[in-house]
């Protein structure tokens, strides 16, 4: 097995403004790995350790896990056996955003639910009750990203109907606004990214509190869920204020 070469402390970087309160406890202390392990991580801790090791190879332009193309025939025939993906990304459907790429893992690692605002209708949230109860895995990381432009819609639209089906973007982030004012004398990229963060960590949320087969999950540190936000300049994932339990962090 290879050795792992260099380990790093992640703890969740600060916002831009000041994120909305939260009773949770801070993320804790992950430690990384810069070479990927080898196999599908098996808990919830390991499955976050290899994300975040992956963003950074991302991050740092130097992914291993998608760039050898010699492998695509072979992995396509071993794909066809099933999939075991250790983790679930519901995030916005913004081309600049690949999931893949962002956190270097290759196809049937990760099971992903993209809807503009990473805001999951019904059908998203079954989704990922189906990875979590039938695929086995173990992480949820519902992922706003900076620039998000259905955000910025619901922003400036302000309460007035948005025009055709885009009315189901504002559905999905209601009370986002409400939740989230703009600060006196706060400018608007400042403001839109607060919202873009408060959007990921309501959307989180909204998981637990609309599913209960997440929630058992959750309660018996067989999950976690984690809101985060992607940044389009520097292809960092942030994470954001947990909003699970603190029993779940002592489950290795």
């Amino acid at each position: 097995m290879r050795s792992l070469s260099l380990l790093l402390v992640v703890a969740a970087l600060p916002l831009t403004a000041q994120a909305p309160p939260s009773t949770s406890p801070p993320v804790p202390a992950i430690r990384l790995v810069t070479a990927p392990p080898a196999g599908v991580p098996d808990t919830p801790r390991a499955a976050l350790e290899e994300l975040l090791a992956g963003n950074g190879r991302f991050a740092a332009g130097k992914r291993v896990r998608t760039v050898d193309t010699g492998r695509d025939a072979a992995l396509r025939a071993a794909l066809v056996k099933g999939q075991q993906p250790f983790a679930v990304v519901i995030t916005c459907s913004d081309s600049r955003v690949p999931d893949a790429f962002v956190f270097d893992q290759e196809p049937g690692r990760l099971f992903t639910i993209r809807e503009a605002g990473n805001a999951p209708d019904l059908q998203g949230l079954a989704s990922a009750e189906y990875a979590v109860e039938h695929l086995g895995s173990k992480v949820i990381v519902v992922m706003g990203h900076t620039g998000c432009g259905a955000v910025k819609a619901v922003r400036e639209a302000r309460g007035r109907p948005l025009p055709g089906n885009l009315w189901a973007l504002q559905a999905g982030m209601a009370g986002l606004l409400e939740s989230t004012p703009e600060a006196p004398d706060e400018d608007a990229a400042a403001y839109g990214t607060r919202l873009e963060a408060s959007n990921a960590q309501r959307q989180a949320q909204a998981l637990l509190d609309r599913s209960n087969l997440l929630r058992e999950r959750t309660a018996e540190g067989r999950l976690r869920i984690l809101p985060a936000l992607y940044h389009l300049d520097t292809g960092k994932v942030q994470l954001l204020q947990p909003l699970t339990s603190a029993a779940e962090v002592e489950h290795p």
